[in-house]
């Protein structure tokens, strides 16, 4: 392919991916503002929410690959699920988030379904700190076998970024006794990033 024309190609690929990610915001604070009037096809709403999927690849594993945020972003959570700020869980970890100080759109979020593409995404980024919900994620990231509770709640390192281990939000509708843990790890995060004070 002509450099020319794969330079455009990008630039296109780059500018439709920042107009998901504006709508995606923009439906985002309508949800949280209560206002649900507007209807649009499960296709368009599943595309919009996983405006970050990488689409250079055909490989599986790389096509589950989601993500969304700022790639400056202080704080990089790797998330269990894809879900992010959907359904029940998703609410739960905005007002965590809140709580810590931080809106969505200041932090970068992907899930764990791929270590290499999180890999990539964390030496773009280079984070502060990364906070890893649930256990798949934990694991997957620190190549660690253990149950979470072996290693949650303590900071370790990924290539000398501190990691925060931590219970998913869903866990924490099942089980509201782990509020506490969790509430005690994001404030050793809030410490460490400089977010405590906002």
């Amino acid at each position: 392919m002509d450099a020319g024309v794969q330079n455009e190609s990008l630039l296109v690929k780059k500018e439709f991916i920042n107009v998901l990610k504006d709508f995606s915001q923009y439906l985002l604070q309508q949800k949280q503002r209560g206002n649900n009037f507007f209807e649009i096809s499960k296709k368009s709403e599943t595309k919009v929410n996983n405006w970050g999927l990488n689409w250079g690849s055909r490989d599986v594993a790389q096509e589950n690959f989601f993500f969304q945020g700022p790639e400056n972003a202080k704080v990089f959570i790797l998330d269990s699920s894809t879900g992010f700020f959907k359904d029940k869980s998703g609410e739960l970890l905005i007002k965590i988030l809140a709580a810590m100080k931080l809106a969505t759109d200041s932090v970068f979020i992907c899930n764990a379904d791929n270590s290499e593409s999180v890999n990539t995404k964390i030496k773009t980024i280079l984070p502060k700190v990364i906070i890893t919900l649930g256990e798949k994620a934990g694991q997957s990231l620190l190549k660690i076998q253990q149950p979470l509770e072996k290693f949650q709640g303590r900071f370790h390192e990924y290539y000398g970024i501190k990691v925060m281990p931590t219970f998913h939000p869903s866990l924490l509708l099942k089980k509201p006794e782990f509020k506490r843990q969790v509430w005690e790890d994001m404030q050793q995060v809030m410490e460490y990033a400089g977010t405590r004070h906002g």
